[in-house]
């Protein structure tokens, strides 16, 4: 069977099929260039920084595509789930420290120092922030459960920590590695899919154009 275009013209199977497969492998190449970027400067990054940078770079290519997109003609849902599939890419890049920390992180035992009460500006809430010693000797400052009103300079805290020293410490990992790696999958799932049906109205659109 063939699918037929507004101008009657029936598109043949093979090229609609051709079509949705290149679009398939398109969508599903973006998605792998910029998940590998990502696992690539998380693993690297000594900071903020560098996740930052490629979080704003796939936003933007993001808006191009869908600029792209909405160019060719293509109905506007296609434009629309192009920028969202882009930025369900950008989120992983929001919690790589605690992906980090899940997949190489030592729990380690950490004394704390000093312990600094801070008052929100707006809201009134009172939060509480620990400075602790890590066994190597080096002292950072973490927030989060065990870190409140009850503690006291010599606690004791059990802390994620970077042996790689890339990523500060952290009393809890709010989001996991395998977590982080769902979404990355769900991410080149769609991409996959938006990119096959693309290619398939391109190949029907392309066919009742060229009819006379």
């Amino acid at each position: 069977m063939a699918a037929t275009g507004k101008s009657g013209r029936r598109t043949p199977v093979w090229w609609t099929a051709f079509c949705g497969v290149l679009g398939a492998g398109g969508g599903l190449l973006v998605a792998a260039l910029w998940i590998r970027a990502g696992t690539w400067v998380t693993d690297r990054s000594s900071g903020l920084e560098g996740p930052a940078l490629l979080g704003v770079a796939i936003f933007m290519a993001g808006i191009v595509c869908m600029l792209v997109v909405a160019g060719l003609g293509l109905p506007w849902p296609y434009a629309v789930a192009t920028g969202l599939l882009h930025t369900l890419l950008v989120l992983p890049l929001a919690f790589h420290g605690d992906a980090v920390l899940d997949r190489r992180g030592e729990r380690v035992a950490a004394a704390v120092s000093d312990v600094r009460t801070t008052e929100g500006p707006n809201t009134g809430r009172t939060g509480h922030h620990c400075r602790v010693r890590l066994p190597d000797g080096t002292e950072t400052e973490v927030t989060g459960p065990g870190c409140d009103g009850d503690t006291r300079t010599g606690d004791r805290l059990t802390v994620y920590r970077d042996p790689l020293g890339r990523v500060p410490a952290k009393l809890e990992v709010q989001v996991t590695d395998e977590q982080r790696t769902w979404v990355a999958r769900a991410g080149a799932a769609g991409f996959l899919l938006v990119g096959a049906r693309i290619g398939v109205h391109v190949a029907r659109h392309g066919t009742a154009e060229e009819a006379p």
